[in-house]
């Protein structure tokens, strides 16, 4: 009999933030800020720790803000709550740690057009139209 694994976890969402930084053991790593397709109030800040291609992808401007992300992992630990002077404190953003099996860029977000410039107008000073003074002489046909 086989068992659901429920400890797979996939993260889809558009990029909100990139960010690389150097851990404490001078490794190079990704920050990567999701947000969810439908809501933009829910964020997930991901920090991948490994060498699995996103920080090559970020250096080689194939990340974009705006860019979609589903990142694919299982889940190896959750973090909701820290000491603070001998007393348990919940985090304001709980943590989780993630191995990621597998990620996949979605679509980016079309570069913005620079409009086409307008026609130049010459200003109207009046809207009257000039008065026409009558003459007698004649006009030729």
């Amino acid at each position: 009999m086989n068992y659901p694994d429920l400890q797979h976890l996939t993260l889809v969402g558009r990029i909100a933030a990139l960010t690389a930084i150097t851990t404490e053991d001078e490794r190079e790593c990704l920050v990567v800020t999701l947000y969810h397709r439908i809501t933009t109030d829910t964020t997930i800040t991901v920090k991948f720790l490994n060498s699995n291609g996103l920080l090559t992808a970020y250096t080689n401007n194939n990340l974009v803000i705006g860019q979609e992300l589903t990142v694919v992992g299982k889940l190896t630990g959750i973090r909701s709550f820290y000491m603070k002077d001998d007393v348990l404190t919940p985090l304001k953003q709980p943590e989780f740690q993630l191995k990621c099996l597998d990620y996949a860029f979605g679509s980016r977000p079309q570069p913005k057009e620079q409009p086409e410039p307008l026609p130049e107008v010459t200003p109207v000073t009046s809207k009257k139209k000039a008065k026409v003074e009558p003459t007698l002489e004649p006009v030729a046909f």
